[in-house]
Parts: structure tokens; sequence; C-alpha cells
């Protein structure tokens, strides 16, 4: 028998070999394929999705066996490692969760409310992209490399805060450099071209103190539907750093993502009632017109660092310190408005800020005091754009579309109390947040004077030659909320705890009034003085119910939102533009659940009923008063559902799922429906260990049944536009095999 110091010899003489590989391999990285993920025994309590108990608040626990069971396998995007969270609906254009969707909106909904400005979620408690329309951080991180993912519903405790929280707090937290040496090789295939290859190398913990992993992956496919590929290339690195000095611990990790795509085009609500003719339209194969599939691409490069630095005062006291930085390059190429007219949308900006936080135990309450800072700039609202037009199959610069240039950054501050006591069977909790937010200074230029190929330059360079217009630009101004929270539960009985959590969220103001043209007499400063967070009031009431074969989780809510961005009258301007004016409410239940009926066999399950509605009619075009007072907010289903299985045998995995999304509606004057579905996946897997290690070959189906269906509806909260390209059909049946090696 080997004796574990020869065995941790020679996983450490193989993660050496590997990085040295991982090297090669990507000088060569059109001929790498990619992986699903290998992953240690997890949910030691039999549970799929963990309901955290150590908290009175709805907060949720992904870990790595569900995401390698049940997420999809394209091995990015931390919105579908959560698609099977009560409450939540995440609806990916593709089957691998790889399509970036152009603009704010990326495909999910949390009790009703949109993620919108693309920023539903946190690093390591950190934010690393602002409000924009770019991919941000969702394909900036391999899941091998995350170790859980965290999502708190409702009221959110403070120091879970993010910059907009009302849709969720969303976190992915780090899979650092491991302390044993080792490493993970994995490769899979699927359906229209899916490759993916991963590659990771743990050095373990040296005698310095010191251990880091270098990771890798390569990433292709095509589109399910039309032309192109999406991603057609998706090259990630990852490097992360970790040193022991004492009492003193410093991680540092650096994340690059470039990623190429064609985009899918959305059908019109005609085309969505009709998936048996509809079902794969897409761009098309015509060079000359504006929806040729090549004229419809995008490309991004998102790239980050940041560091976890923490001195440990005692075992109950410390204080953590972590910066970061991070950057957003790339641009949107799509059809303008007529059927020779592209436009480019092009997108480059920096985010970086930090957070400080100081934790202990004083008198036997757990307290945190904290500050975060973030600084970021536009996009978002939209900075630059360029107009083309088609001559001879090709594009030729006419004239820049929009053209602006931040003097000012967006800024945003939280300063966060927290603090949690444990009574014998009570548990009491609390949070105080002060959130300001210091709105971007835009310079607006007059784009009209911009025509001609000596103007096809970069937005810089063309901004020190144009006029800047006075009437369309805005000043800085802030505005800041105080955001409390209170939570206790009750441990009733062994196997019953009660809780309650209420608190304030926020979310963000309507950036897209930057946009708004405004009329004679009237300025944009003037639509920039009217924006204002929107504020949510929310209570959750529910229960913790736990035996040693199953486990139950029911929480009813209720909330209320206030300055919601919706697209209204406004009677002064006698225009209808993006305002912070909507009010909604929602009330609603939800389950999670599992069974162990025995050793070998786990039933998971969870269940959703929300009612997310106006309080009030709003105004449209003309002042014409829309009846949606008491109406569902397009794009909510009342009712989603899914229940799973997880079978285990002698090294043998069985994982079934099947989901269900009720009907919902389109357009806020209710003559868009769309029909409710149901889907089934399958994951099935077979295991050994081995002298190296352990390997995993997996098999799997999505969308068993091949079902017809309109998954994600691109929609704002008002439409009423029923020619708009905002349904996309979910991806058919897809196919996938991956075969995995960790050691």
């Amino acid at each position: 028998m080997q004796s574990s110091g020869n065995s941790g010899f020679q996983r450490r003489r193989l993660a050496i070999l590997l990085t040295g590989a991982l090297a090669s391999a990507f000088a060569h990285a059109d001929t790498v394929l990619d992986t699903v993920e290998v992953t240690a025994r997890g949910n030691p309590d039999g549970e799929f999705v963990l309901p955290e108990a150590a908290t009175p608040a709805t907060l949720y626990r992904v870990d790595r066996e569900a995401m390698r069971l049940f997420d999809t396998p394209g091995g990015s995007n931390p919105y579908t490692s959560v698609a099977e969270v009560p409450g939540v609906k995440v609806t990916p254009v593709d089957a691998w969760g790889l399509n970036n969707s152009q603009g704010g909106q990326k495909g999910m909904r949390v009790r009703g409310e949109v993620s919108t400005h693309g920023v539903s979620g946190t690093v390591e408690g950190l934010t690393l992209g602002g409000p924009g329309p770019g991919p941000g951080y969702l394909f900036l991180f391999d899941k091998e490399n995350l170790r859980q993912v965290d999502f708190a519903q409702g009221a959110i405790a403070a120091d879970r805060g993010g910059l907009f929280n009302t849709s969720g707090a969303l976190d992915s937290k780090l899979r650092w450099p491991q302390a044993k040496a080792g490493g993970e090789i994995g490769l899979s295939l699927g359906s229209d071209g899916f490759q993916r290859a991963f590659l990771r190398a743990d050095s373990g913990r040296l005698a310095s103190g010191t251990a880091f992993f270098f990771s890798a992956s390569h990433t292709q496919a095509d589109k399910w539907r039309g032309h192109g590929e999406a991603p057609g290339d998706r090259e990630n690195i990852e490097l992360g750093i970790s040193q022991h000095f004492g009492k003193l611990d410093i991680d540092v990790l650096y994340a690059r993502n470039d990623q190429a795509q064609h985009n899918y085009r959305g059908l019109t609500y005609a085309e969505a009632r009709d998936l048996s003719t509809y079902r794969r339209a897409d761009y098309g194969v015509d060079p000359s017109r504006s929806d040729y599939y090549d004229f419809n691409r995008q490309k991004f490069r998102n790239e980050a660092l940041l560091a976890n630095i923490r001195y440990a005062f005692s075992g109950d006291t410390s204080l953590s310190f972590k910066p970061f930085y991070a950057r957003e390059k790339g641009k949107y190429l799509y059809e303008g408005s007529t059927a020779q007219q592209v436009q480019e949308w092009l997108l480059d900006h920096s985010t970086y800020g930090a957070t400080a936080e100081f934790a202990s135990r004083l008198a036997g309450t757990e307290v945190k005091f904290g500050h975060s800072w973030t600084s970021t700039e536009p996009p978002g609202p939209p900075t630059t754009r360029k107009l083309y037009k088609i001559v001879g199959g090709k594009l030729v610069f006419q004239r820049w579309a929009l053209l602006s240039e931040v003097t000012d950054r967006h800024e945003f501050h939280s300063t966060y109390f927290t603090a949690l006591r444990q009574f014998d069977r009570l548990k009491l909790s609390g949070s105080l947040r002060y959130a300001r937010e210091t709105l971007p200074a835009i310079t607006a230029y007059d784009a009209s004077t911009t025509t001609g190929a000596s103007w096809d330059v970069s937005a810089d360079a063309a901004a020190d030659r144009a006029t800047p217009v006075a009437a369309r630009s805005v000043d800085s101004r802030s505005f800041g909320r105080w955001l409390p929270q209170l939570g206790a539960s009750y441990q009733l009985t062994p196997l019953v705890e009660l809780r309650v959590n209420a608190g304030q969220t926020i979310g963000g103001p309507s950036f897209d009034a930057f946009n708004q043209t405004p009329p004679a007499g009237f300025t944009s400063q003037w639509y920039w003085d009217q924006l204002k967070p929107e504020i949510a009031t929310a209570i959750d009431i529910g229960a913790r119910i736990r035996h040693d074969r199953f486990y139950l989780d029911p929480t009813v809510y209720y909330s209320r939102s206030k300055n919601k961005g919706v697209s209204a009258y406004d009677p002064a301007t006698n225009t209808v533009w993006s305002q912070n004016v909507g009010k909604t409410e929602a009330f609603g239940f939800q389950l999670a659940a599992g069974w162990s009926p025995t050793t070998t066999l786990q039933l998971v399950s969870a269940l959703s009923y929300s009612r997310s509605r106006f309080v009030e009619d709003m105004q449209t075009v003309g002042g014409a008063v829309l009846p949606v007072e008491g109406k569902q907010l397009p794009d909510v289903p009342k009712w989603m559902a899914n229940l799973g299985a997880i079978w285990r045998y002698q090294g043998f995995t069985v994982a079934p799922m099947a989901q269900y999304v009720g009907k919902r509606w389109a357009s806020s004057n209710y003559d868009q429906r769309v029909p409710g579905y149901w889907l089934a996946d399958l994951t099935a897997s077979y295991g050994r260990q081995t002298g190296w290690g352990r390997w995993t070959a997996t098999v799997g189906v999505m969308n068993l049944f091949d079902r017809k269906y309109i998954g994600q509806i691109s929609t704002s909260e008002i439409n009423v536009n029923a020619g708009n390209r905002i349904f996309f059909p979910g991806a058919p049946r897809t196919l996938f095999a991956s075969l995995n090696l960790g050691f």
C-alpha cells in the first residue's frame, strides 16, 4: 500500500506537470475541448438546495454537487445555478447558459422582479460590474472554481447588499487554492458542436505558507437555431494565490474571460404562437440586409483582480479588506431601424472599489461593521454607438448614432451594521445600511455632424472633435437611503423552527431616461433630476422542518415597491419616458422540500406561487390610461415548480429533474398570452476511485421530450407593443457527455 506521503508527492508532481501542460494547451487553444465539473460528495444532510438555518432570512445555498447534477453543462453563468431555487425563474436562450442577451435583462426573475441592468450578483460580496448592458461577471468564472452559490430573497441583510437587491442577492463563493496538491481535468461534448475543456492545477500548501492554483478552459458551440456560433470561442484563465502570515491571510485572484458569439433573434408574438413553423427562425444569410446573421454578433473581454485580506485578532474578532478592479471591453453589432442599417454599440468601462469589515462577538452578540465603495462608469446608460450602412454586403461607416463622454463616474457607498444574537431557542438578527448613490455626469455631443469616413475613429477621438450639446448633457447628483432589516427565529420543537424576516431593499433608477431626447423647453438634466431609487418593503414568514429523512421549508411573503422604473406618460413634456413612478406589490408562497425514502434515493422539489401586480393604473402614449391596477406584471407566471430525484448505487448516479413554468402575459394590456410548459432533464453518471484520483463519466439530455416553448421574454414592466421581437424559444432536446478526473 502506498504511503500518504508518496500519494501527496504524486499529486503534487501531477499538479506541476498539469500546470506546464496548461500553458502548452492554450498556446493551441483552437484544438482544446471542454468539461462539466469534478465535485466532491455534497449535501451531507441529504438536501438538494440548502436553506440556510443560521439566519432568520430566506437564504438558499447551492453546492458543487447540486450544480453538477442539475445545472447546465456550459460551465459558467451563476444564474443557471439557482434555477431550481424556489421563487426563481431563469430562462437562458441556449441550452448551455452561455448566451449573453444584449442589454440589461439577462433572463432571471425572482418573485416576479426582473434583474434589471444585469447587476444581480456579487463575487465574494464584491460587485465586479456596475449597471450595464454587457455580460459583466456572468461568464468570468468557471464553476469548477466555485465552492457554492448563495441566494437571498425578501429582506436582505445589510452585509449582502450589492448595488441593487430588490430582485434578491446572489453571491458566488470562490474555491480558493486548496491545502492539498491536486487538480482536475475534464472534457465535454454535446449537441450543436458543443465542446468544452477544463484544467485546474493546485500546488497545495507549501512550506512557505503559500498555495496557488491555475485553471484554464475553452468552450465553443454552434447556435441551435439559425447560423453562427454561441459562443464561437470562450477562453477563460484564472490564477489564485493564498498566503498565510500567522494571523494574517491574503487571498488574491485574477480572472479573464474572452467570449465571442452570434446573437439570437427574438420572435414576434405572431411567430411565437406558431413554434411549429418559427421555432428555429433566426437571422438570415443575405449580407445585403441588416438581419444578416454576421451583422448581429458580439465580442467581449471581461477581467477582474480581487483580494481578500483578513487579520484575526482572536477567534471571534477579525478585520477584512477586499479591494478589486474589473474591466469590460467589447461591442454589440445589431440590425438598425431599416433593412440597410446596422448599429455598433461600444462598451469600454472599468469598475473598482473595496469593502472593509470588522467582525466580532460582543456580549454574546455577533456584530459586523463595514463600508463598501464601488466606482463604475457607463454604459449604463449607453454612451457610444456607431451607425453603418450596407454597401455591397459590407458595412460602411455612416455617422455616430450616439456620442457622449463620462466626466464623473457612477459612485456607490454603503455603510452597514449587523447583529445576531442567540437567546436559548430564540435567535434575533438585525442590520442597518445607508446606501448612497451618485449618478454620473455625462457630456453629450452633436452626433448629426459626425458624418463621413473621417469620423470613423475611437469614441475619445470623436469626442475631441465633436460639439457638446448642453441640453443633452447631465451633471452628477446624489441621493441616499437608510435600509433597515429585522429577523427572528424560534426553535418551537427539535424538528420545527419558525421564522420571520422584514426590511427594505433598493433598486436602480431609470437610467434609460438619458436616452430620451428632450422636447423644446426641456433638457436631459430635467429628466436626470427626476430619477429616484426603487424602494421595496418586504416581509417573509416561514418555517424550517427537519427530520432524519425529510425536510420542509415553507415561506409566505409580501412586498410593496415604489419608484419602480416604467415607461409612462408625463403631462409636463407630453411624452412617454422611463420614470421611477411605478407602484407594485407582490405576495406569494414558496416551498423547498426533500425526502430520502431509502439510503440510495433522494427526492427534491420546489414550489412557488407568485402574485406580482400593479397597485394603480398607468398613463401611456398621449396620456391614455392603461388599466393595469391589480393585474399581474408581464412575464411573471403565477405557478412554478420542479421535482427531481437523485439515485446513487455502487458508483452510479441517476438524476432526473422536471420543471413547470405557468402561463404568462407579455403585454400590460393582456393581449399577448404565453402558455405554460413542462420540461424534463436527465443526467446519469458513473464514478470510480483509482490510485490517481476519482474519475466520473456523465451523460445527459436536456429537454428530454423536445418540448416547444417560449423561455425568455425580453419585456419591460409596461409593454403594449405586440410587434416587438421579445420572444425567445427555448432550446430543443440537447445531448451531452463528459469525462472528468479529479486527483
